[in-house]
């Protein structure tokens, strides 16, 4: 079922001569998918369910029932030397009925104030149509002066996304090219420390060695723009991970937060599990992320790991099935959903998975070590050990997992040892994952639990990282305010050409009687209880039923009399009057004249 206030930002269609300039127009896209996350009470499909309508010409009824939103942005792109021409449309899922739509045509150096142009004309559409939601003034803040810079940030995001190991050396190659041509972009320097996150985990270089030019990538975005949202994004992982500074780890998440990142994201939902063993939180993240993004296989895998780690294993299998349907090859959803239908006893179906992911990754990766899980939940451990210890594991804390599985402490801590050395991902999990909880009177593990210093962390009060977890409130104007407003509102719309002005918008009465938009949207659906186009609608239908009985307008049709009364639709006109009077205009008026 659509959410009202929702959306689906399609992916806008290249027109471009160079099919090249596929990367720019799918940047804009996406650059109009962040401005328009920033608003708050407007659910925004995330960019890979959108763009899985690629290329598709599917109705957009269809698209909207998929994705569970109430409006669709459509458009394309063409971009010509230093001229970029944007066309753009609204439709509604629920009728397919196109409700909004306009040309752009600018220099690309005004291409951040376009995209906040066009921002701003859709959010302020959405509030007209489906109810009120708090719009800024500006949704779209430039990123650089160099249009060249911009030109391979947003080759370097193409890459990035796809996070292929040739995709990742692509990306941060673009991202390094853009810095050298702007060393103020302080994004591209935020994705630079992202970028070497996965150099680390492709085992291109050392953790050490990543984390440390992750580290200088992020502390010069942060030099440039203290309040660069990515770059605290990817510190909180830094903090989370490596550095395994609990308190600056969930600052610098609120400081993303701040800067414009979205809250639902993944390193929320691993803080709460691994450090504050908030497991609701964690999944209600989770579950956000999905609904946002229901097309996307790694959501529901994200969503199923956080009811793994909750020991929820019938609705973990759920959510990898859920990944599963969406890419059958999904080796990752195979594997954890192998260990979790082990922990449910169901041995065969386990191997059957985990031995269909390592099938699909020829063999690498961690589908091994799942498989040795299974064996030892299912007893069949002959042998074993020594097979464990014949593995090259990337990551020692990985066999020392199996070793607890074992109830062999002494090993596990071995291997726990070399992990602390490599500094391994897995030492954060230390403090809550009842996988070490056959170890945790064990010396040798409590000397490493120690060295952690999770006695350190100060409990932290749950962040409202979802709107799931927190109701947006609006700073509600008094009664006195909402009642002078009104009475402006009122006095305005007595006049018949204010109500019959076809140019007539939200922002334009808001000015016409000196209200804050935001204030205005407010009044109207909170204490008259209609959205705009409601109200004015209301207010038309009335003008038109006064001027279709008048003598004087007889030589007039129908729809010529709606288009006087200020509705410019057809099909708006005809809709509308059915739905508030309960018959056609055709035949009320029939009626009315008798």
């Amino acid at each position: 079922m659509a959410t009202q206030k929702s959306i689906a930002v399609l992916p806008f269609e290249n027109l471009s001569s160079d099919p090249e300039n596929e990367y720019f127009s799918d940047g804009m896209t996406e650059e109009i998918i962040n401005a328009l996350t920033r608003i708050e009470g407007l659910k925004v499909t995330a960019r890979t369910s959108s763009f899985a309508f690629k290329g598709l010409k599917e109705d957009v009824r269809i698209i909207g029932n998929k994705l569970g939103v109430s409006a669709v942005l459509e458009g394309s792109i063409r971009k010509a030397g230093n001229r970029v021409r944007i066309t753009a449309q609204l439709i509604r899922t629920d009728n397919g009925f196109h409700f909004w739509s306009e040309n752009f045509d600018r220099e690309l150096k005004d291409i951040f104030e376009l995209q906040d142009e066009i921002s701003l004309l859709i959010a302020e559409k959405i509030r007209e149509d489906f109810g009120h939601i708090e719009i800024q003034e500006h949704l779209v803040i430039p990123k650089t002066s160099s249009n060249e810079a911009y030109d391979l940030y947003l080759k370097g995001t193409q890459y990035f996304k796809r996070k292929d190991l040739d995709d990742i050396k692509a990306a941060l190659s673009s991202f390094e090219q853009a810095v050298a041509l702007d060393p103020d972009f302080s994004e591209a320097w935020a994705y630079i420390g992202e970028t070497y996150m996965h150099y680390t985990g492709f085992n291109l270089i050392s953790p050490k060695e990543g984390m440390s030019k992750a580290r200088q990538a992020v502390d010069k975005a942060l030099e440039i723009n203290p309040q660069e949202g990515r770059a605290h994004k990817a510190l909180a992982y830094i903090h989370l991970f490596y550095e395994h500074n609990w308190n600056q780890a969930i600052a610098s998440y609120n400081q993303s937060i701040a800067g414009g990142m979205p809250s639902d994201n993944d390193f929320v939902s691993y803080y709460y599990i691994f450090i504050e063993k908030d497991y609701q939180l964690a999944i209600d993240v989770a579950k956000e992320t999905a609904s946002k993004d229901p097309l996307h296989v790694n959501s529901h895998w994200q969503l199923g790991l956080c009811y793994y780690f909750a020991q929820r294993f019938e609705e973990a299998l759920e959510a990898f099935n859920q990944s599963l349907e969406l890419d059958p090859d999904f080796g990752e959803s195979l594997r954890w959903k192998g260990s979790v239908l082990a922990f449910l006893g169901r041995f065969d179906e386990a191997l059957r998975n985990v031995n269909r992911a390592l099938e699909i990754t020829n063999g690498e990766g961690l589908a091994i070590y799942d498989r040795f899980k299974v064996r030892i939940l299912s007893g069949d451990v002959d042998g074993i050990e020594n097979e464990i210890d014949a593995l090259d594991f990337s990551d020692p804390c990985d066999a020392a997992e199996l070793y607890s599985l074992l109830k062999r402490p002494e090993r596990a801590v071995e291997y726990l040892k070399k992990g602390m050395e490599a500094n391994s991902t897995m030492l954060v999990t230390l403090k809550h994952f009842w996988v070490w909880d056959n170890l945790r009177e064990d010396e040798g593990f409590k000397e490493i639990y120690n060295q952690m210093d999770f006695s350190d962390h100060k409990e932290h009060k749950a962040h409202p990282s979802s709107s799931l977890l927190v109701t947006p409130t609006h700073n509600s104007l008094t009664e006195k305010e909402s009642a002078e407003i009104l009475s402006r509102i009122n006095e305005e719309t007595d006049q018949e050409s204010t109500v019959v002005d076809h140019n007539l918008t939200m922002r334009t009465l808001a000015e016409k009687i000196d209200v804050h938009p935001n204030k205005l949207s407010w009044v109207l659906n909170e204490k008259m209880g209609k959205n705009f186009n409601e109200f004015i609608n209301d207010l038309r239908l009335s003008v038109f039923q006064e001027k279709a009985i008048d003598p004087k307008n007889s030589h007039l049709s129908i729809l010529g009399l709606a288009y006087e009364s200020g509705f410019t639709s057809k099909t708006v006109f005809n809709n509308f009057f059915k739905k508030q009077i309960g018959m056609t205009p055709k035949k009320w008026l029939s009626n009315a004249k008798k």
